[in-house]
This record gives C-alpha cells, structure tokens and sequence, in this order.
C-alpha cells in the first residue's frame, strides 16, 4: 500500500501560526529596532510625497551583513509608494540586488522591465536603455525611487552606470526630478572605487546601521515568534539561547533560519514545543545566509576554486593551507573536469575577493614573498558541510564532479 505522505503531514498539527514570517524574503510590517532609520528615511522623502518630483534624493545606507537594512528599505518603499497613492502621487520602488545584476545592462534591463513587464530581455544597449527608462517616466509622470542594493558589486566594474544614474536628473528631465536612489553596502570604502562627483554625491546623505545588541537580537526573535509561531511553542530561555548563538555572528538571518528549522525539527519528532534539543540539532546543519546569497550568484570557475580551497585542507587535515596546496587542488579539479585553468594572478584575485567576502580567512605570514606565504582557512562551516554544499551548487550549473 502506497503512503501518502501529503495527506499524512496535513493531518498533524503544526507548530506554525504563519511559516512564511520566519522567511528571509518577508517584510514584516513592523520592525523592531529601526524606527529610528525608518524616521529618518521618511523625513528625508517627505518632500516626495508633498511635492512630486521637486527633489531627487541619494541616500547611501552602510552596514555589516544580517543587521536589517534590506529589510529596512524594502519596509520603507512600501511605506513610500502607499503614501504617495493615497495622495495622487506615482512613486515606483525598485530594488536591484548587484550581487546577482553585476553589469549595466542586468541592471538596466532590470529596471525597464519593473516599469514595462512586457519588455523584450534582449536587443538594446545599456545607453538605448537609458532613454528608454527616462521616455517611460516622463510619459507616466513617476517618481522612479532605484535601490542598488550590494552597491560594491557594481563600483569599479560598472562606475559608469552609478554616475549616470546619479546625473540622469539634470540630463533629462530639467527642473523636475524624477530620480532617486538609494545604495546599500556593507562598508564606505566601496565608494573608493567612484570617480569623485559620483562619491561626493553619494556621501552628501550616509545613514549607518549599527550592530544589534543582545537585548534587541532577543527582540526582535521574540516578535518573529509571535508572528511566526502558535502561542507557547518557544520559551523565553530558549529564544535567549538562539540570542546568544546569534550574536556570535551579528546575522539575525542566522537566528530566523535557526528557530524555524528548530520548529521543523520539533514537528518532525511530533513534539508540542521546542527543545533545547531541536535547537541544538537545527544549530548542526545552518549554513550563514551571507554565505548562501555567495554562492548563489558565483561564476562556475570561482566556484572550482573555492572547492579546490576546501579539498586541500580536507587533504592536509590541518587548521590551513597553502596557496601551493590549493593550486594543486585546482589543477587536479581543472583536468578532470576538463576545463581550462585560471592564470596565477586570476586566482589570486579570486582569494582577495573570498576574503572581502568572509568565505575564508587568509594571513599573509610573510609580506617579502605574497602570495606563496599566505595560510588559507574557513572557519564558520565544517569543511564536510562546506565541500557537500559547494558540490550542490556545481551541480545546479550543468557540472558533474
């Protein structure tokens, strides 16, 4: 007799009030410990909303990874548009991610078709893009608010784009101002990478987003639960214990996935409440968001790389390795695969990236000889964990290994 597993978890009862509350998409409408920036933000586009399209707005939002300022935004573009509409007014909110539109073209192609659904994918240039976001709002009389989120993915490969962005107000539409943007990343220094107007312009309005502390972690996951999950499935003790494991990171990401994989992991054992115990297990298996989003959007060479990092220290079975080590790593994967290796100079490249992007840790032991004298490590997941979840991704891009 065939089971039917549907029909046989529909019947138990769930732990869940509203599962999707605890995903890392939703935009909860309240949130707890940025009302400050949300205030803020509001302040700075109220003249939006009271007078349409008499200023243009660039806010440059900075913060670490997991501290809430996507959500943030999104929470006050929503926030924007639905007081414009009550008003008569005609704001469109579009949020890029540059991690996954790294070039002009992505970008742009992103934003015409926000406006126009319709929009062929293929066929234009990014200026003839241009033009045509510019004829859609003038014939629309919009508001266009751009949120360039990752903005470090774009500066210095597509610096133009972000100049041009900046200066399509007094290109294009006169004294109207039918443009803002606001950029999100993680640390200033990206902003190096500017021409100088592009930086001066982007500096005039910083908003930083500080780390939260423990009582406000502890906060927010109690709001997420309460929202998320059937009253007196979680104690107040075990919420402080996801706290603390968060605050180790400082991704409250991190501490949403642990509590619903915990919940998942309670309903899996029929249990009517949380335990230590399935904190513990969910705790086991997590992999940081950061870490995931990486991943998501990386080219298949850095991809290979990044396994070849892994199966040399899996090999060497100590805390680090070597560039040496990893090279050979690489060479080995390269033949078997059949593809063509990286130049040494690519590959260092790439570790610099992996280091900005906290994949792994490196120590130069002796500046005299670079790059031969580097100690590469990762430490935030278990080399197994990593090495399956590397794998995993190669096989969504058509890879056998």
């Amino acid at each position: 007799m065939t089971i039917d597993y549907f029909e046989d978890l529909l019947k138990k009862p769930s732990l869940f009030k509203k599962e999707s509350k605890l995903d890392n998409n939703y935009v909860p409408k309240r949130l707890p410990h940025r009302e400050k920036e949300l205030s803020l933000l509001s302040q700075l586009f109220l003249v939006l909303v009271t007078n349409p399209n008499s200023i243009s707005r660039k806010i440059l939002i900075i913060g670490k990874t997991g501290i809430g300022k996507t959500v943030t935004i999104k929470l006050f573009g929503e926030m924007l548009v639905n007081a414009a509409q009550k008003r008569s007014g005609n704001i469109k909110y579009v949020h890029i991610n540059c991690r996954k539109e790294r070039t002009s073209y992505k970008v742009l192609i992103k934003i015409v078709r926000a406006l126009n659904n319709n929009f062929p994918k293929r066929g234009y240039s990014p200026q003839d893009l241009l033009e045509i976001i510019v004829d859609i709002i003038k014939d629309q009389n919009l508001h266009l608010l751009i949120v360039l989120d990752e903005l470090s993915y774009l500066i210095g490969k597509e610096g133009d784009l972000i100049y041009s962005l900046t200066r399509i107000n007094d290109d294009a539409f006169n004294t109207r101002r039918h443009i803002s943007i606001i950029g999100i990343a993680r640390d200033i220094s990206c902003l190096s990478g500017l021409d100088t107007s592009t930086m001066s312009t982007l500096q005039r309005n910083i908003i930083y987003f500080n780390n939260y502390n423990k009582e406000q972690l502890f906060e927010i996951l109690k709001y997420r639960t309460e929202i998320s999950l059937k009253d007196n499935i979680i104690s107040d003790s075990l919420i402080q214990i996801i706290t603390d494991l968060v605050y180790q990171t400082g991704d409250i990401r991190y501490g949403l996935n642990l509590l619903w994989k915990s919940t998942k992991i309670a309903e899996n054992q029929n249990l009517k409440y949380i335990t230590i115990e399935s904190i513990r297990l969910a705790n086991q298996d997590i992999v940081p968001f950061s870490t995931l989003d990486i991943l998501k959007y990386m080219s298949t060479q850095k991809i290979i790389f990044l396994l070849a990092i892994i199966n040399a220290l899996d090999k060497c079975g100590g805390i680090y390795t070597s560039v040496r080590e990893i090279t050979e790593s690489y060479l080995i994967l390269c033949e078997s695969l059949g593809i063509q290796p990286r130049t040494h100079s690519q590959l260092w490249n790439y570790l610099q990236e992996f280091k900005r992007e906290y994949l792994i840790t490196m120590e130069i032991v002796s500046e005299a000889i670079k790059g031969r004298k580097a100690q590469i490590t990762v430490q935030n997941i278990p080399i197994s964990k990593y090495k399956e979840l590397l794998l995993e991704v190669i096989e969504t891009k058509g890879i056998k290994i």
